[in-house]
C-alpha cells in the first residue's frame, strides 16, 4: 500500500475523523493499536515472516530490559552484535554470497520496513541501557516499532518523543488554520510523490526517442535525483502530517538538502532524522573510543569516524553492491568536506574560515559542485542507473566531469589568494567544502 494512494489517503481521512471523536487516551490507543495492526497485515504474506518479524522485534524489549536492570556492555555488545548478523542475514547482503555455505541465504522472508526498525531497536536498547529510558510497557513499544506513520521509511523516531505523546494522543491542532495547514501538507506530499516524482522518474529512465544519447544521460543524471528527493520528501509530508492528527510528531526530515555547499551540510538536511541516528550511535561512539585510547591522533582519526558513519548509513540502504559504492562515496565526501575545512582553519584560523563561509561566490560556486556530488553519489541508489554509470560512455564523461567541477571549483586564483590556501583540492576533497 503506498502512502500516496487513495486507498491510504481515505483511510487516513476516514480514521482521523473517528480518532478526533474518541474520548480517553486508552480509547485512543486501542484504536492506534488497531490501526496499526491493520496496516501492518497488509505487509505479512504468511505467518512465518510475521513470526520471525515479531520475534526480531520482541528481541529488543528483552534485551532492553534486561540491560535497563543489569546494565553491561559486553552484554549490550553481545545482543547488538547478534542482532546485526540477523539483520544482514535477513536483508540478504550481496557480500554474503562470497562466504560458504551461501544457500542458507535462499529464504524468501522479506520484513516490511526492516532497516528502520532495525535502528529503532538499537536506539532503544542502548538508551535503555545508558538509563535514558526508563519506563517499559510492551503495548508502548509494539506500537512505537510497528506505528504506521513510521514502519516504511522513517522517519527515525525516539523512543522518549513517542512515549511522551503515547501518554496523551491528542491531536496537534489548536485551531483550525493549523488543522488546514496539515492538510495542505498531505496534498502537498502526495503531489511530490504521484505527480512530481513519477514524472522525473518516466522521463529520467525513458527519456523522448528524439533526444541524442548526451542529453538522455543528462536527463538520467539531474532528474532521477530530483525523483528521489520528492518521492521521499513528498512521503514524509504525508506521514508527518498524518501522525500528527494522530498526537503523534514525527520528526521532519528534509530541510532543502540540495542548497547545501558540502555533504556534512548535505546530510543535516537530507533524511536528518537518520543523520542524527548515525551521529549518536556511529560517529560519536567511535570518536570517543579513540580520543580515549589515542588521545594525540584523535583530531586526524576523526576522518576515519567521519567515513565509517557514511559509509555504514550508505550500506545501510540496501543490500547490493551498488549501495557499497554509495556508501563509499558519501564517506569520502564527508571527510573530505572536514579536511577541507580543517586545511581552512590551520592555514587562516577562526577568522579565514568565518570569511571563507560568509562569501557568497563561494557558497554559490560549492552548492553548484556540491550537487552535483550529491547526483553522482544518488545515481548508484538504482542497479539500472548504476549499470548506466559504468557502461555509457556519455554517463562515464557526465560522471568525469562532475569530479572535475570540484577541481575547477577551488582552481580560482582570487579564492587562494583572499584565503592564502594551497592549490585545488585533489580528487579526494570532492565534498564541496
Amino acid at each position: 500500500m503506498s502512502v500516496a494512494g487513495l486507498e491510504f489517503l481515505a483511510a487516513l481521512l476516514a480514521g482521523s475523523s473517528v480518532y478526533a471523536c474518541l474520548r480517553g487516551v486508552w480509547v485512543r490507543r486501542v484504536f492506534l493499536t488497531a490501526c496499526n495492526a491493520l496496516f501492518l497485515w497488509g505487509f505479512l504474506p504468511d505467518a512465518l515472516t510475521a513470526a520471525t518479524l515479531l520475534a526480531f522485534v520482541l528481541s529488543g524489549y528483552g534485551a532492553a530490559r534486561w540491560l535497563a536492570a543489569r546494565p553491561s556492555t559486553s552484554g549490550l555488545t553481545l545482543y547488538l552484535t547478534a542482532l546485526t548478523a540477523a539483520f544482514i542475514y535477513l536483508k540478504k547482503y550481496a557480500f554474503l554470497q562470497l562466504l560458504p555455505g551461501a544457500s542458507l541465504l535462499d529464504h524468501t522472508l522479506d520484513l516490511v520496513g526492516l532497516s528502520f526498525v532495525f535502528f529503532r531497536q538499537i536506539h532503544y536498547v542502548v538508551d535503555a541501557k545508558q538509563g535514558a529510558i526508563t519506563q517499559f510497557t510492551l503495548w508502548g513499544y509494539l506500537c512505537y516499532q510497528f506505528n504506521l506513520f513510521t514502519l516504511l521509511a522513517g522517519p527515525i523516531q525516539r523512543y522518549q518523543r513517542f512515549h511522551e505523546d503515547w501518554q496523551s494522543l491528542t491531536p496537534q491542532h489548536p485551531d483550525a488554520h493549523a488543522l488546514r495547514m496539515t492538510f495542505l501538507r498531505i496534498l502537498l506530499g502526495v503531489i511530490k510523490v504521484s505527480f512530481l516524482g513519477e514524472v522525473c522518474l518516466r522521463v529520467a529512465f525513458n527519456p523522448p526517442a528524439a533526444l541524442g544519447g548526451t542529453l538522455a544521460s543528462m536527463l538520467t543524471f539531474y532528474l532521477y535525483p530530483a525523483y528521489v528527493y520528492f518521492n521521499f520528501a513528498g512521503y514524509c509530508d504525508i506521514v508527518i502530517g498524518g501522525a500528527s492528527l494522530a498526537g503523534l510528531r514525527v520528526p521532519e526530515n528534509f530541510n532543502r538538502p540540495y542548497l547545501a555547499r558540502n555533504m556534512i551540510e548535505f546530510w543535516t538536511r537530507w533524511h536528518m532524522s537518520l543523520t542524527f541516528w548515525i551521529r549518536d550511535y556511529i560517529f560519536t561512539p567511535c570518536y570517543l573510543a579513540i580520543a580515549r585510547r589515542w588521545p594525540s591522533r584523535a583530531s586526524a582519526m576523526s576522518f576515519l569516524c567521519y567515513f565509517l558513519a557514511l559509509f555504514l548509513a550508505g550500506v545501510w540502504h540496501g543490500a547490493s553492491w551498488n549501495f557499497v559504492v554509495f556508501g563509499v562515496l558519501n564517506g569520502v565526501g564527508v571527510s573530505a568536506a572536514k579536511l577541507w575545512e580543517n586545511i581552512i582553519l590551520a592555514r587562516r584560523g577562526r577568522k579565514g574560515l568565518h570569511a571563507y563561509l560568509a562569501s557568497r561566490p563561494i557558497r554559490l560556486a560549492a552548492q553548484v559542485a556540491n550537487v552535483h556530488f550529491v547526483c553522482l553519489t544518488i545515481v548508484f541508489l538504482r542497479p539500472e542507473s548504476t549499470e548506466r554509470a559504468c557502461t555509457d560512455p556519455t554517463m562515464v564523461r557526465l560522471l568525469g566531469g562532475t569530479a572535475a567541477l570540484h577541481s575547477l571549483t577551488w582552481w580560482a586564483p582570487p579564492l587562494r589568494r583572499m584565503l592564502r590556501l594551497p592549490g585545488p583540492p585533489t580528487l579526494l576533497e570532492v565534498g564541496g567544502f
